[in-house]
């Protein structure tokens, strides 16, 4: 695989001697960040880098139904450029530019294009794919692998369908994981563990173990137990004697998971010029693209 840029540089200089000129002295764009946004048309997306050193920048248009920053790709996206809707594009400018060159509906105005490159030949290659996935609940991903066989997915400790290492209320008592996390010892960082059986609060749908689920120690039924305290003002679901209140409440809080996602663009059977066979069947990489979304789903 040939490096891009040097196809591209290799190409001008080629062009220059022809004219007389030297186009191009040097082309880098190994420290531009790969950027996305919408295009002005329906299913439109501008992937762009700018290197603001030398005023240039090489952007890819392409339309496409099935793409987005923020949902997984089951198999990748394969888009033939043809010049017209999907197109890579190389400029040279008179001044700096910024996203809103690519971005705006109307570009901005004082920034002329003194040379350009237009691409319309070869194959771009479009995946985007989770890289993490975070519950922010203080108990780091692999502490929630109970089972320790390396799969997250397969540890669920209140069976509702979300994993664990995806899941703010492990053990779907109505009290987020992080809030069940402090044990109020001085010194001690292990989570809390009221009944002393070995299992943590927020593993545990009885916490004090007094045969009444934490979740229906909710006398005043407004879906939070942890407002439920007596004149010692320690919550009835960390004392066993403190209420023989057994009312069935349902699952009350939504669930947020932050997930990042990864877009990557790759262009293959590269042809620069058509007229030259030594530039066939070359591929390189557009760069990367991280994007994290808050997802939140309802707790059953």
């Amino acid at each position: 695989m040939k490096r891009f840029s040097y196809l591209l540089l290799a190409h001008l200089l080629l062009v220059s001697c022809d004219d007389g000129d030297i186009l191009v002295s040097s082309f880098n764009f190994d420290d531009s960040s790969l950027e996305i946004c919408n295009g002005a048309k329906k299913n439109e997306f501008v992937a762009y880098k700018i290197n603001s050193d030398v005023n240039e920048a090489i952007s890819y248009n392409f339309i496409s139904d099935a793409f987005s920053l923020s949902k997984e790709t089951p198999t990748p996206i394969t888009i033939k450029l043809d010049g017209e809707t999907n197109i890579l594009v190389y400029r040279k400018f008179t001044d700096k530019i910024d996203k809103s060159y690519f971005c705006n509906t109307i570009p901005p105005s004082g920034v002329s294009v003194i040379e350009e490159l237009v691409i319309k030949e070869g194959n771009a290659v479009i995946s985007t794919k989770i890289i993490l996935e975070d519950d922010n609940d203080g108990v780091p991903a692999e502490d929630e692998d109970l089972n320790k066989d390396g799969d997250f997915t397969n540890d669920d400790t209140d069976q509702d369908g979300i994993p664990n290492f995806k899941d703010q209320d492990d053990d779907n008592d109505n009290i987020l994981t992080s809030a069940e996390l402090p044990n109020d010892i001085p010194d001690d960082d292990s989570p809390r563990d009221t009944d002393g059986d070995g299992i943590p609060d927020y593993l545990e749908s009885d916490d004090d173990d007094d045969g009444i689920p934490t979740r229906n120690e909710d006398t005043n039924q407004n879906g939070n137990p942890r407002d439920d305290v007596n004149g010692d003002n320690i919550p009835d679901y960390r004392q066993k004697e403190a209420t023989d209140t057994n009312i069935e409440m349902p699952a009350s809080l939504n669930n947020t998971v932050k997930t990042t996602y990864q877009t990557i663009i790759t262009i293959n059977n590269i042809v620069i010029d058509g007229n030259n066979q030594n530039f066939e069947d070359d591929s390189f990489s557009f760069g990367t693209k991280e994007t994290t979304k808050s997802i939140e789903t309802k707790k059953e």
